[in-house]
């Protein structure tokens, strides 16, 4: 009967050369659980003054109804709504603007399908618009956020409800994705837009979804 010392000694240098070979962010990669995405939201102390988060069910994002006459465009929206289906969490942020943020994520793949779609969406439908010059869409630069961003605004003048003055409202997206997280920020304002309030928003949530992570993982 062989060693069985020599045995153990054998597999747990295997083991750990094993171990080695494996980058640490390997396992930090994994999706997340519920109660760890939920420590991710933006929080009324993440914002500051004259803002307030409060975690709550936001509605699904839905691009697809937009009155956009271009075929490219609809398509990238309808795989947009495909991929950010249900939030696992999600937050009504209130201040000069009102928005909300949206957390997901998945394997590697899933991941993939979110970043894609969004980079897509800010590409395909640069530009776009309708016929009566009611919607259009343009596409945004947020900056370096998280492993990857991307940006785009909707500005829609079409009434809400029958009878309403035509306004004209802004809605930015924000999707930025760090290791197995991604996170969306939506922000609206009527009449002027509130880029840079969006953009200040979208760092408060990069900076979350980075702290999730040991830096030298």
């Amino acid at each position: 009967m062989k060693n069985p010392a020599r045995i153990a000694v054998t597999a747990l240098t295997l083991a750990a050369s094993l171990a080695a070979a494996v980058p640490a962010s390997a396992a930090s990669d994994r999706p997340l659980s519920r109660t760890q995405l939920k420590k991710l939201l933006v929080t009324t102390k993440d914002l500051g003054k004259e803002w307030g988060a409060v975690p709550m069910d936001l509605k699904r994002l839905d691009l697809t109804g937009l009155e956009v006459d271009d075929a490219p465009c609809l398509t990238a929206a309808r795989a947009f709504d495909a991929v950010f289906d249900e939030p696992v969490h999600s937050a009504l942020v209130l201040g000069r603007a009102s928005g909300g943020e949206r957390l997901y994520t998945g394997d590697a793949a899933a991941l993939k399908k979110m970043t894609s779609a969004a980079q897509r969406v800010a590409a395909a439908c640069d530009g776009a618009g309708d016929r009566r010059n009611m919607v259009k869409i343009v596409k945004r630069a947020p900056g370096r956020l998280g492993q990857a961003a991307y940006a785009f605004e909707v500005q829609d003048s079409n009434p809400v409800y029958r009878g309403q003055d035509a306004k004209l409202y802004h809605f930015d997206y924000v999707v930025i994705r760090h290791r197995s997280a991604v996170a969306v920020v939506q922000v609206v304002s009527a009449r002027a837009s509130h880029w840079k309030d969006t953009v200040n928003l979208a760092r408060k949530a990069a900076a979350k979804l980075v702290s999730a992570y040991p830096r030298h993982a």
